[in-house]
């Protein structure tokens, strides 16, 4: 995808293209981040997160090279993918970590972190996020939110349209800093068929290459080419893509067990589990786990 230049401008797209973006709030939190490892410089994760220091300071960045510094009062917006950070050991933090994605799985914005911002600069921040602190704990309750999590149709749409309202604000921050977004390449039906597919797939019972292609009306040679055309993955590489993404949710719940989680993934062992996890992510599940600081 190419990235349109922005100067204090909003990205605009029509209407049909705007409908198939993801948004998912992930969890709204103020809390102490003491005892927060400092994460390794190949962990890689599927959403994105903005941190306003309440004390102490917060670094991040792609990797401790590119870590950006933050104090009290100052905002740290962090980019879907690589990530490196450490906290202070007095460091408070409000968080909101969410999801903004093309359906390809691709961040919104992508580009230019971390982004380093003064909450004087940007007041409306802080007061959406404070809100959506707000309605997530009063009507889901705290937690990293899990996609088979069950709520109302009421508590889903308040603390939606609450992340919209963040979302409305962060996008405020990165045109002011000039931050572009990539231009939303029109997929082809068969291709957005294909991947709502993967998105919804039950995670215990991972799909076969076949049966998307078959739910999307071509055949798996078809599909497979369409999709590395418009997306750079095969349909494998997109099932895995989104297992990936389940098994990172999955391990945020730090009362499940490695093993309940395996299983619950579909995998046959906890030990498949964590070699196919390794393998990918280049660290155990448990590592993973004990690094990761939502």
């Amino acid at each position: 995808m190419t990235t349109q230049t922005l100067s204090g401008e909003q990205p605009c797209f029509r209407l049909s293209q705007w409908v198939t973006l993801r948004l998912q709030l992930l969890w709204a939190y103020e809390k102490s981040m003491g005892d927060v490892s400092t994460s390794g410089e190949g962990d890689s994760y599927g959403f994105q997160s903005a941190l306003l220091v309440k004390k102490g300071w917060g670094k991040a960045g792609v990797d401790r090279a590119s870590a950006l510094r933050a104090g009290p009062g100052q905002w740290l917006i962090l980019g879907q993918g690589r990530r490196w950070q450490s906290f202070s050991a007095d460091c408070v933090l409000l968080s909101i970590g969410f999801r903004f994605q093309y359906p390809t799985g691709e961040a919104v914005f992508e580009e230019g972190f971390p982004v380093l911002a003064d909450g004087a600069e940007f007041p409306q921040l802080e007061r959406e996020a404070l809100r959506a602190m707000r309605l997530v704990k009063k009507h889901v309750g705290l937690g990293f939110y899990q996609g088979e999590r069950q709520v109302s149709m009421r508590d889903y749409l308040l603390t939606q349209n609450a992340l919209r309202l963040f979302l409305i604000e962060l996008a405020g921050v990165f045109a002011a800093r000039g931050i572009g977004v990539p231009d939303m390449n029109d997929l082809s039906p068969h291709v957005l068929r294909a991947l709502e597919v993967i998105q919804n797939m039950p995670p215990a019972q991972p799909m076969k290459s076949a049966e998307v292609a078959r739910l999307a009306g071509l055949s798996q040679t078809h599909l497979d080419r369409l999709l590395v055309v418009e997306t750079g993955h095969t349909i494998h590489q997109q099932i895995e893509l989104r297992r990936m993404q389940l098994a990172q949710d999955a391990l945020q719940d730090r009362a499940a067990s490695l093993k309940s989680i395996a299983y619950g993934l579909g995998f046959c062992s906890p030990s498949h589990f964590h070699s196919w996890f390794r393998r990918r992510q280049g660290v155990t599940p448990q590592q993973f786990r004990q690094r990761s600081s939502w």
